[in-house]
């Protein structure tokens, strides 16, 4: 089935949950007033309205530096060596080859389709049919492999392992798609204190989960992804902080 990559909603639709998948993941909403959301599946337990959410952590034994066999340029399957992890069929569908090294390094496609394999076992992925390989890869060639990254996200964790892609819109349940908000006006949980105007972070390490902070750009967490700044009135710990995210 093929799905819109855009669609225009109206006020409330960024709100919609189910346990059936409608979109595909990372379709964005763009409500009227110029809001940005993006359809995820919540790999997490519940999770209330307000929190961050990330991607959850690439696997170590796919994540870069796999073998990559010969595959001329046009061909629409590459075939990588895993690490010490099995694949499940399916994993990386809508996801991502990269290569990060050797012969072809720099290119990054969309995948299809792939079968199950054991872990140290080739895996051979099947690409999206518009997206064949531009080069031709060899034997110097060295890939990776991440899952799309609103697939099963998680909430942001206090000790960053990958990147913040939004904040939930309204309560997820287990399980559930809905969408998570990535521009413009929200509502977002704080883990500290925030002047109107000045940009915002996840809390960090002694924080709680989801929640944000300021971003003091004076050497301490300076380098923390900045998802927005705070609007219109001082932010205080625990409470909810009007913000305008750039996530997107």
């Amino acid at each position: 089935m093929s799905f819109p990559h855009t669609i225009f909603g109206k006020f409330g639709d960024e709100k919609e949950t189910s346990t059936a998948k409608r979109r595909a993941l990372g379709t964005v909403l763009e409500l009227p007033d110029g809001r940005k959301f993006k359809y995820v599946k919540n790999g997490s337990g519940a999770i209330t309205a307000g929190k961050g959410v990330a991607s959850k952590q690439m696997v170590a034994n796919h994540d870069m530096d796999l073998v990559t066999a010969a595959a001329a340029a046009g061909a629409s399957e590459v075939t990588v060596t895993l690490g010490g992890t099995a694949a499940t069929a399916n994993q990386y569908s809508d996801g991502y080859l990269y290569t990060n090294d050797g012969t072809g390094e720099g290119q990054i496609y969309r995948i299809k389709s792939h079968p199950a394999a054991d872990a140290s076992a080739t895996l051979t992925l099947t690409l999206d049919e518009n997206d064949k390989l531009v080069d031709a890869l060899d034997s110097t060639t060295l890939s990776g492999l991440i899952e799309n990254p609103y697939n099963e996200v998680v909430v942001s964790p206090t000790t960053v392992v990958s990147r913040t892609v939004g904040v939930t819109t309204t309560s997820l349940a287990a399980s559930e798609y809905g969408y998570v908000q990535t521009n413009g006006l929200a509502s977002i949980l704080m883990g500290g204190a925030a002047v109107s105007g000045e940009p915002l972070r996840l809390e960090g390490n002694s924080g709680q989960p989801g929640a944000f902070i300021k971003l003091d750009r004076d050497g301490t967490d300076e380098n923390e992804q900045e998802i927005g700044v705070c609007q219109g009135i001082n932010a205080v710990d625990t409470d909810y902080c009007l913000a305008f995210l750039n996530i997107d």
